[in-house]
């Protein structure tokens, strides 16, 4: 699985388990929810990791700890190996 893919599943999960919608995360970061499901529904491929903390952060996930999935193992950044190549 693509990097960028494994990051936006990964948000998803940990948004539906601790029961937070997309206008409640915006309410607590000040991201606007139109950019997270922008990169949730992969319409934009990247976030940048301090937009990452900064979601962590104030839904009470450590960054380390959001990178412990052992799916992160196996994941590959394909779309960027691919954009080097041509």
């Amino acid at each position: 699985m693509d990097f960028s893919d494994l990051v936006a599943l990964k948000l998803k999960e940990v948004l539906e388990e601790k029961d937070i919608t997309l206008y409640k995360l915006q309410s607590l970061t000040g991201i606007y929810s139109s950019t997270v499901s922008q990169f949730l529904t992969r319409k934009t491929k990247t976030i940048r990791i301090d937009v990452l903390f900064v979601i962590c952060n104030a839904i009470d996930v450590d960054l380390s700890n959001f990178f412990l999935d052992d799916r992160f193992k196996t994941a590959e950044a394909t779309e960027w190996k691919n954009k080097k190549e041509e």
